[in-house]
């Protein structure tokens, strides 16, 4: 059976007490709640208002339109200003559902207009829509919904939007909250972890950005060397994924911080995990080789032979290219001379680095390694040599087995000539190899983060077999002021403290290992605390310093409420030096007598800063400061 409705009123109609029509009367509509006047309109365009007071026709009748979703008031008096008994008649309401669909855009990328088909109330929280964007956005956006002007889209935890978080043609829901805009739902492509998608191409640069992916899973295409992932990624979904589909050189440094702190040549299918951590700052958590548990090698197809020379010469085929990590490797030779006296010596040689050797080229020998075979021995350095017996025998031949940790990618191969000039042959033969497996991708030296949060003067001792060392400093916090109780239950706020000033430098101590630095933990005060510091002992480091945050203002026997301290500085960071944010001012009587709320504390790269102390009754003193020290390979 198909379901019916009762018709509204099309016309309101209004009696006078004795149940005649009001003739003459007036209708004035308010904000439900309040006596604040508000619009009615004469038809459902909208368009046009009525007078506020309505004054009514000769049979007490209006067209009356009111806003959907909108609760009103009603006062209704004679046409003499008498009230008629039973109004007001509050929080009337024409409930409406209304399509949460705004259309599609008519603005540009970054500046959006939506206009509805029918009135929609002035943006209120909780308020829903969804379009459809004609533009992908590039940066910070707003949108203007039907005229109200252009208000911000933000990130649910506050921040302006990044490239691409709306996408031409994809569905965006956005949600009003105190005025702005919140990207909730729809295209915010990149906005949350879990937004990894398809895999999106982005050609190498110098600056790679990978927050300009709609997505974060990435394909790296090219051969640019890469130095940083760019500063336009959310810190409020940091992680990506990605391949690479060539060789290239990813650049270790503080702002791209790679596994084993060593620079890395990609290969075509090579994938990472990689975290934005603000201010341009990267961290590779993780890199698989494509290669990483499969062994490299390189067989002799053909004889090679060399006579009147005792200078050490590449072999033209035993030679591998190594990445970082830790390898074992297996290396055979089989070599005769025309002369036995002619004999035949050989080690290693390439550009890869062994983080316990200086390097293949340079090492002695074959580094870390053992002969099997015939000729059994082991060694720690020198050239090998072997006296030959005429052609090939079981006497000629030998097997090497040994490790490498490279910590700088390159090549590793073999070298050799004659150990007597003579004019005679010395060969090595076709079937000889070398091959090497790679174990582990990382090398065995970790990055070391030490924190010193508590008030201290003493030395640092920088560990041995790291590079770089990243100091970062923040003063101890400032108190918070003293609230005042004026008695009868009424409160003047003491105003916040500020928070510390923070410096940052990065300094190179390669070869610096058991040098010290001298540093100073901030003291937590009474009032305002003490500068945090750091500066040379046996190593040489520019003096650096954050300065404590300044107390908040006291409440007043006036009941004035106390203004927020201001925040610390900071000197010598090589980085950054940043000042402290101020604290928050107390609230008065009227508004309740709070403490404001201490200054936010500075976020470092491997820690974060204290905030500055709230004020209130009895308000605590603030923190000790902090310093830390980070060292990488």
């Amino acid at each position: 059976m198909t379901a019916s409705f009762l018709a509204p009123a099309p016309i309101s109609r209004f009696y006078d007490n004795n149940g005649n029509p009001l003739s003459g009367g007036l209708l004035t509509t308010y904000a439900g709640g309040t006596n604040t006047p508000i619009a009615t309109y004469i038809d459902s365009t909208g368009v046009t208002t009525n007078t506020n007071p309505i004054t009514l026709n000769f049979r007490g009748e209006a067209s009356i339109w009111l806003l959907p979703n909108i609760a009103y008031k009603f006062v209704l008096t004679d046409s003499a200003g008498n009230a008629i008994p039973g109004y007001p008649v509050d929080n009337i309401v024409n409930a409406a559902l209304l399509s949460l669909y705004g259309g599609v855009d008519t603005g540009v990328a970054n500046a959006y207009i939506i206009n509805f088909a029918s009135p929609v109330p002035a943006n209120t929280n909780g308020q829903v829509i969804y379009w459809l964007p004609s533009n992908s956005n590039t940066g910070p956006s707003t949108i203007n919904v039907n005229g109200a002007g252009f208000q911000a889209i933000q990130n649910p935890n506050g921040t302006p939007l990044g490239a691409n978080q709306i996408i031409a043609g994809q569905f965006v829901s956005i949600i009003s909250i105190n005025g702005v805009w919140q990207l909730y739902g729809g295209s915010g492509a990149g906005v949350n972890v879990g937004t990894f998608g398809s895999e999106y191409p982005i050609p190498s640069a110098t600056t790679t950005d990978l927050g300009s992916a709609p997505a974060h899973n990435v394909q790296i295409t090219g051969t640019t060397t890469i130095t940083s992932f760019g500063t336009s990624a959310q810190t409020i979904a940091p992680i990506y994924v990605g391949r690479f589909s060539g060789a290239l050189t990813l650049t270790n440094s503080t702002s791209l911080i790679l596994p084993g702190g060593n620079n890395i040549t990609t290969s075509n299918g090579d994938a990472f995990i990689a975290e934005y951590m603000g201010s341009g700052s990267w961290r590779v958590l993780f890199y698989q080789y494509i290669s990483a548990t499969s062994t490299t090698y390189s067989v002799k197809a053909a004889d090679t032979a060399r006579q009147s020379t005792t200078t050490l010469t590449a072999d033209p085929d035993l030679s591998l290219t190594l990445l970082t990590g830790q390898y074992s490797y297996e290396l055979f030779m089989l070599f005769d001379s025309v002369a036995a006296g002619a004999g035949f010596k050989f080690q290693s040689v390439g550009t890869a680095v062994d983080s316990r050797a200086t390097s293949p080229a340079s090492a002695t020998g074959f580094v870390n390694a053992a002969a099997y075979g015939p000729k059994l021995e082991s060694f720690v350095g020198g050239t090998i040599s072997y006296a030959t017996v005429g052609t090939a025998s079981d006497s000629n031949q030998v097997l090497y087995k040994g490790s490498l940790l490279v910590t700088t990618a390159g090549t590793f191969g073999v070298e050799w000539a004659q150990v007597s000039s003579t004019a005679s042959n010395t060969t090595l033969r076709a079937g000889s190899y070398l091959t090497a497996t790679l174990l582990a991708q990382k090398t065995a030296i970790s990055s070391v983060v030490r924190v010193y949060s508590a008030a201290a003067t003493a030395n640092e001792t920088i560990p041995a077999g790291y590079s770089t060392c990243t100091i970062e400093v923040w003063g101890a916090t400032a108190r918070g002021g003293t609230s005042l109780n004026l008695g009868g239950g009424n409160i003047s706020g003491g105003g916040g403290g500020g928070s510390a000033g923070y410096a940052r430098s990065v300094v190179n101590v390669s070869g610096a290992g058991g040098q010290t630095m001298a540093y100073t933990v901030g003291t937590a005060g009474g009032n305002t605390g003490t500068a945090s510091t750091v500066s040379s002992g046996t190593f040489t480091v520019a003096t650096m310093t954050g300065n404590s945050g300044i107390r908040g203002g006291d409440a007043s026997s006036g009941a004035v409420a106390g203004t927020g301290g201001a925040g610390g500085t900071s000197t010598g960071g090589n980085q950054v030096n940043l000042t402290g944010n101020p604290g928050n001012n107390g609230n008065n009587v009227a508004a309740g007598g709070a403490g404001g709320t201490g200054g936010s504390g500075i976020p470092g790269v491997n820690y974060g800063g204290r905030n500055g102390t709230a004020g209130g009754i009895g308000s605590p003193a603030g923190q000790d400061g902090i310093i830390v020290f980070a060292y990488s390979p």
